[in-house]
């Protein structure tokens, strides 16, 4: 350990340093999209500006909690490398999403603190000068990992206009209060063999001891079933936002 902190307490192991990073809070808040009560028309993408810009140079992770339902794809950071502004995605247009409310809340970490100390506190920083970690940090707690290879096909598969969208499952914690990492799940189209399409990813009404996803193939060409192979993970903020 180079700059940190470590504490031993019988078998109980507590280490924070430049190496062993923790996530914390640096923005929050919640989001409309899909068809809420009142509003005639869906809502196709959502879009988040931060309170005031992230000035890491990595873009902060993005995670996402539906209130009921929501599958959503092509997440994309906005601004740029210690300006990040915020983000915004989309909504998977398939029912039935495209007729339901499936907004949610959003929070955004970050391996550097972005919270003042309180009056007595412990402030950590790196090499660089960069402070890692403060005391009053709202620091995210891992609620569980995937299993390898957790995707497997499940049976809410359905055709959509030219494309054939192959529904996929994992296990999930159960619990409403989880969040999950959208920023590696929803970041970006796959390549399928022939042609690249979104992973839309999210849950549906109701469920919540599987997170859900579809992988797209175009019918006139390529058929076949394909599962969704990227990873993530629950989280929630150790304290209330």
């Amino acid at each position: 350990m180079d700059y940190g902190f470590r504490s031993r307490n019988g078998l109980n192991f507590f280490q924070i340093d430049s190496v062993n990073r923790v996530l914390g809070v640096a923005a929050s808040g919640s989001y409309v999209i899909g068809k809420p009560p009142g509003v005639s028309r869906t809502i196709t993408s959502a879009t988040i500006t931060y309170p005031t810009p992230i000035t890491t140079p990595d873009p902060p992770m993005v995670f996402l909690n539906p209130n009921n339902q929501g599958m959503y794809h092509t997440l994309e950071n906005l601004g740029s490398s210690g300006n990040w502004t915020g983000f915004r995605f989309q909504l998977q247009l398939m029912p039935p999403f495209s007729s339901s409310d499936c907004s949610g809340k959003w929070l955004v970490a970050t391996f550097r603190s972005v919270g003042p100390p309180s009056e007595y506190d412990i402030r950590l920083k790196n090499a660089a000068g960069e402070v890692i970690f403060v005391g009053a940090d709202n620091l995210l707690s891992m609620r569980g990992f995937p299993v390898n290879e957790g995707w497997s096909l499940d049976n809410r598969g359905e055709q959509v206009g030219g494309v054939y969208w192959s529904g996929c499952q994992m296990p999930w914690t159960g619990d409403y209060a989880d969040y999950f990492l959208a920023s590696t799940l929803i970041g970006g189209k796959i390549y399928n063999g022939n042609s690249t399409l979104e992973t839309p990813c999210g849950f549906h009404a109701g469920v919540r001891s599987t997170l859900n996803g579809y992988i797209g193939a175009m019918v006139s060409s390529e058929g076949g079933t394909a599962k969704n192979g990227r990873t993530t993970f629950a989280a929630r903020p150790m304290r209330p936002l």
